[in-house]
């Protein structure tokens, strides 16, 4: 009996030490120097206006009729509803889909008048109009990770590809043709090496590639052509990740937390901004305790401007943030809060 209980307390000991050292790596960058400066010109975030939209469960889906809309990550048929003053929020259904069996993780894209329920694993993609909020058809679709509607009939899809890994693709909705691209760049297994975010840019032919794990983003055109390659103001060109391949099937896994050079990005008419997890030579680990990171480049040609942070809110990180003209909206829990941007 005493040996059992010596052998659980070891293995109780054993798996504290691990947890701790798991959160020690994915730290760390966030607390050492990187090798670069950023710019951090004052009074570049006025904050505004804030709202409780109930649960933690939302993020931005798209703007339209000055109304922000939410998407749920739970419960793809729910959008949450709030005015552009951050004033009131509401509830309300997705209709026209009850005989489709979507995946939880399905998620919204607005690209107005037009709202799309994207569902890659299943391979559907639903579209119908904002004003109702009814799905009145379902379009061609391929498997996909992520995406972005690039006009009413195409959409900008990353696929991976047997053999080769993750691949930008253009898809046309009508007639279900694939357009696929080179424009990811591997550097390791092709898959987690080249994982990024796909952002729109508003009024605009352009959408920009963010990688999460080096300091590369890519520029392109409605075709997917390139454009111009950015770079963020980190030194981080190599994505530093540990694969490991599952031999029940013969799948591919992350076997140590990533470093992460780039979270999250969006994008207004004029600039691109980037959500930074690591740390400058210029700050402190105090300085970016209670902070995110906010990285802007100019969309015309992918060069960094200058940066300023976006202050945590009731004890909470941002999880998701949106630019739309001079506002910003971050959503931190179940707290929606507008910002009015100054440049």
């Amino acid at each position: 009996m005493t040996k059992r209980l010596y052998k659980l307390l070891g293995c109780f000991v054993l798996g504290i030490f691990f947890v701790s050292a798991l959160a020690f790596i994915s730290n760390r960058a966030r607390v050492a120097e990187n090798g670069f400066i950023r710019k951090l010109p004052s009074l570049k975030l006025i904050g505004e206006n804030s709202i409780n939209v109930k649960y933690n469960w939302w993020y931005i889906a798209g703007l339209f009729d000055s109304t922000i809309y939410l998407g749920n990550n739970i419960l793809p048929g729910r959008i949450g509803k709030v005015d552009r003053e951050i004033k009131n929020f509401s509830l309300t259904k997705i209709t026209g889909f009850d005989s489709v069996k979507i995946y939880n993780g399905a998620y919204i894209q607005i690209d107005s008048p037009i709202f799309y329920l994207m569902d890659g694993v299943k391979q559907i993609i639903l579209n119908g109009n904002v004003k109702d909020l009814h799905l009145t058809k379902q379009l061609n679709a391929t498997y996909f990770t992520g995406g972005i509607p690039l006009t009413n009939s195409t959409m900008a899809l990353r696929s991976v590809y047997e053999g080769i890994g993750n691949r930008l693709i253009k898809l046309d909705l009508i007639t279900g043709q694939l357009q696929p691209t080179s424009l990811l760049e591997k550097q390791i297994d092709g898959i987690f090496c080249t994982d990024g975010e796909i952002v729109r840019v508003p009024k605009s032919s352009k959408i920009i590639y963010v990688y999460y794990y080096r300091n590369q983003f890519l520029c392109a055109d409605s075709n997917l052509n390139l454009l111009y390659k950015g770079k963020t103001i980190d030194t981080n060109s190599h994505a530093q990740i540990k694969v490991a391949k599952i031999k029940s099937n013969s799948e591919n896994t992350l076997s140590a937390p990533p470093l992460y050079v780039n979270k999250r990005a969006c994008a207004n008419e004029k600039y691109l901004f980037v959500q930074s997890a690591l740390r400058a030579n210029n700050e402190t680990e105090y300085m970016i305790k209670d902070v995110s990171m906010i990285d802007v480049y100019a969309i015309a040609d992918g060069k960094y401007q200058f940066s300023f942070y976006l202050p945590d809110f009731r004890g909470f990180k941002v999880r998701d943030f949106k630019v739309y003209g001079q506002s910003l909206y971050a959503l931190y829990d179940r707290y929606l809060y507008k910002y009015q941007l100054n440049f």
